[in-house]
């Protein structure tokens, strides 16, 4: 199965899902179901998966026995962190994860808002981090990785997107 073909069927799954939610709180009308980013990474295929009431974070490993059953917890390692997510299941697709990265979008105000904010978020997410300049230090500074403005700015935007500001 290419990387194409198995970002096709793990959004045809939540397509179908979308007019089962359409009634809920959280359901934001604006946006449509779109797979963000999706390429393969470290050993496994991820994406961005856009919806009308989240935001996730999914993957299929390359070898699809790496995978706990449905419902149990697993992790994705990147070169940028660990990310828990939740192992889902469709006889189509077969186990992927799924982590939450925005659980409202009611504050996003249409599909390119939404394609925008994936964007920022792949950018954090699937790339390294980079490596000290300071010659002087064999470590990053931890308090400068955790000042950083544009992902403290990312994180604002994420929290008032899902405070329905």
């Amino acid at each position: 199965m290419t990387e194409q073909d198995s970002a096709a069927e793990i959004l045809q799954v939540y397509r179908e899902a979308t007019a089962r939610m359409a009634g809920l709180p959280m359901y934001n009308p604006a946006l449509e179901p779109a797979m963000f980013g999706w390429q393969q990474l470290d050993g496994a295929q991820v994406g961005i998966l856009i919806l009308p009431w989240c935001l996730n974070l999914v993957w299929r490993p390359d070898e699809s026995g790496l995978m706990p059953p449905k419902g149990e917890s697993c992790v994705l390692s990147l070169a940028s962190g660990e990310y828990e997510g939740i192992v889902a299941y469709n006889e189509s697709v077969g186990h992927y994860g799924s982590a939450s990265l925005l659980s409202d979008t009611r504050g996003l105000q249409s599909q390119a808002d939404a394609q925008s904010l994936a964007a920022e978020i792949a950018a954090l997410i699937f790339t390294a981090p980079q490596p000290s300049t300071d010659k002087d230090s064999a470590a990053p500074d931890a308090a400068a990785q955790a000042e950083n403005p544009r992902r403290r700015e990312l994180f604002r935007r994420m929290l008032g997107a899902s405070q329905g500001k």
